[in-house]
Formats: C-alpha cells, structure tokens, sequence
C-alpha cells in the first residue's frame, strides 16, 4: 500500500493514515511517500513492513552504518542528525498530553555529538557451529548480524568487536555468551562476559589480553550464584558533573549501571543538579543512588544528601567516592517503596528528591509515596516517554505542577528519549 508519512512517534514509528486508519511504518522519516505492507492489523491500527521509499521527505538521509534496518540497535540513521533532537522533542510532547493529560512546557534540548558516543555495547555469540559468530541482535529477532565496526560507538569500543570476536571463537564457549566492551574516560576497554564459556579463568585471560583490552571480569555459576573469574584491570574512570559545570571523574565496576553516551554524561549530571536547585545545606532525598553518579555532583554543590540504592555493592562504591573526596551522605541499601514510606523520611523532610529509576520507571506504589511526602520540589530522570508520563501521575494528582522539561539527547541514531524533569509544588 502507498502511505505518506505524516509524523514520528513513540519508538521511531512513522505514522500515516489510509482510509482512516492508522499505519505505523519503522524506518520512515516525516514527509515519506512509502510502499508498505501490513505485518498485523487491529482495529484501526495498522503495524507494517517498509517495503520500498517512493518519495523520501526532506529529512530523509542515506544511513552510513552497511547493517542499518538488520541490526536492532538503530532506529534512526535515515533521519538527518540535525533533526533528530527536534523530532524527539515532538514525540515527547505528544506522549505527555496522551498518557498525563497535561500541556508540558517547552522541552529544553542538550545535545552533544551523534555519532562515536556510546561507551558499552552488548555482542551475542555462541558455540562453534551454532550459526553466527558474535555480533549484535538482528532487529526483532536473536539472529545475529556480524558488522566490524559500529558508528555510534566511541572509538575504542568500535575496534574492540572483531578482536572480541576473533578471541571468541578461539574459547570455544559451550553455550550462549554475552560479551560487553566497556570504555571508560581513558580510552581503555574492560570486558564484561556473561554466559556458558567453559573455563571462566582461562577466558577472562584470554579476553583481557584483546587488542585494546586491559581486563575481563567473566561470569560462572558455582556453590551460592554467580561468581566471577578476573583478569587484568577491572574497573573503568567514568566523567561526571564537579557540582559546578566542570568534571569529575568516578572509578565504576562495569557490571553495574552506567548511562552509555560518555561524554554526554556530564551534561546530564549538572542538568540535574541545576534543576535541583541545591546549594551548601539543602536536603536531598536521592532515589535510585547507583554508584554515584548523580549523588556525587549533588554533594560537591554541598547538598546533604540520604542516597537510596537497593544494589549494595554499588552503594558500597558511591560510599567511596563520596570518601575519597572528604564528602559525607547517609546512605540506604533498601527499595525505594519502604524507604519513601518510612516515618523518619519526614522528620525533618528533604527539600528536594532527585530519582533516576530504571526504564520501567518507580511504579505507582513508589510515586504516590513520594508524591505524599511534604516536599517542595521533585526531579526525575527517565529514559522513556511513557514511563516518565505514568509515573508523572500521582505528582499531578498530588499539586505539583510540571516546570521545566530537559531533553538531554543520549541516543543519537535511536528511539530512546533520556528527559529530565522538574516538578515543584506551593
């Protein structure tokens, strides 16, 4: 069927209408005269196959990357870069008014470069005669597609995934394998391994010593879980906001959480800061801690700080970093949902809490008990639209208003929209 493309939304699709009828149509652009074919169909709703571009629209660009439309991570090299940012500020908007039923204000936008950005990639390999070697997900699928390089990735990250993958096959793995290249700030590659490798030793050696490699930490079962066989170095300097617009730098466990876009982080972090308003004293409530990349940035603005992490081993690790610069937090290994709903978080209550949830977002349990807590001001991170509008709710519900609305654009050449936003409350 012939379809014009009349906008972008939720997760890159491009809509347009036949007959009254909505078609969703990945890897289009505004503006596209497309041939397409309908892959499934619900009342009123058609999701379909882009088949060929008949007119492309004018923000319509050749995609560098010679795997772009099989592989699964990008979503959006056919889009000029320089229009990406504002297509997503769109797709924003237009999640809020239809899930929170609010007119947000207008997104701010902190962007950086959108290309060799990402500092951590998943490959998936298997054993010898399973097919593919290692290489990233085909896109809606666990077919493997096998590029060299890949565009979005910083430097050493890119070059890491033939080694890896040349290292790989000479393991052998029984099994499944995830192998994760992470690059810190210094340009060196820590790799995370996951999976059925036979000798975990013996391959965390041999994957440390890849070209552009310093380490390996390499996962096995044994008596009590999952325990890990190292080598090499295995930690990775990680760039954060100094509390006032410059850099500091962490010393992070790759294993755990960390945003993927290295240089953009910063930004990101004294975004935060800056819509926290914290000064020398002001009393934070820190949701989602991790290892501190958002606690350590609100201390050095002089914050005092109750960071609140369920993973131990990274709070462990922000308690560190707070140390190591002569800075204090009170610090709680607990979920968010008891800690919000404990009697002694209003004795005296925080002036601000800061969230930065997972991509399934607090959930209504968490935010209707935040939401109740007598606080002032609420700022929350959120990595996708919808989850960010649903747990909006309860805010809303509650007498907070939606004031400032940051779109900080982590994921060029990608659906994903990573906002920052700041509720505040008479």
């Amino acid at each position: 069927m012939r379809v014009t493309v009349e906008r972008l939304v939720h997760l890159g699709m491009g809509l347009g209408r036949i007959d009254g009828r909505v078609w969703m149509i990945p890897l289009t652009a505004p503006g596209d005269v497309v041939e397409a074919i309908p892959v499934r169909e619900r009342p009123g709703l058609v999701e379909a196959r882009l088949e060929s571009v008949l007119e492309p629209g004018p923000d319509r660009v050749p995609p560098p990357c010679p795997v772009y439309g099989r592989g699964g991570g990008c979503h959006l090299q056919h889009i000029a870069p320089d229009r990406q940012s504002a297509l997503k500020v769109a797709i924003l908007q237009d999640v809020l008014r239809r899930i929170a039923k609010i007119e947000p204000p207008p997104p701010e936008i902190v962007s950086g470069d959108p290309w060799a950005y990402r500092c951590r990639v998943e490959l998936h390999g298997g054993p010898s005669g399973s097919g593919a070697g290692l290489g990233f997900f085909a896109r809606q699928s666990h077919d493997r597609v096998e590029p060299d390089a890949c565009l979005i990735s910083t430097p050493p990250v890119s070059a890491a995934i033939p080694n890896l993958r040349d290292a790989l096959a000479r393991i052998r793995p029984r099994g499944p394998v995830t192998l994760e290249p992470v690059a810190g700030a210094d340009g060196r590659v820590v790799v995370v391994a996951r999976g059925d490798l036979g000798d975990p030793g013996q391959a965390a050696q041999a994957l440390a010593g890849t070209p552009g490699a310093v380490g390996c930490l390499a996962s096995f079962r044994g008596h009590g879980g999952v325990h890990w066989a190292m080598a090499g170095t295995t930690l990775i300097p990680f760039p954060t906001d100094d509390g006032a617009g410059g850099v500091t730098t962490l010393t992070l466990d790759p294993r755990g959480f960390t945003q993927a876009n290295l240089a953009l982080n910063p930004a990101l972090a004294a975004t935060v800061r800056d819509l926290a308003e914290v000064g020398p004293g002001t009393r934070v409530l820190e949701l989602f801690a991790g290892a501190g990349n958002l606690t350590v940035p609100l201390a050095l603005a002089g914050a005092r700080i109750t960071a609140v992490e369920l993973n131990r081993e990274a709070l462990d690790r922000a308690g560190g970093e707070l140390k190591s610069r002569g800075l204090d937090a009170r610090l709680r290994a607990a979920r968010v949902e008891d800690v919000v709903s404990d009697p002694d978080m209003r004795m005296p209550p925080p002036e601000v809490v800061v969230a930065d949830p997972p991509r399934t977002g607090m959930g209504p349990g968490a935010a209707r008990a935040l939401a109740s807590l007598p606080v002032a001001r609420v700022v929350l991170c959120a990595c996708d639209p919808a989850t960010l509008a649903r747990d909006l709710g309860p805010f809303l519900a509650s007498r907070f208003r939606l004031d400032r609305l940051v779109l900080v654009d982590m994921f060029p050449q990608t659906f994903h929209i990573e906002t920052v936003a700041c509720l505040v409350r008479p």
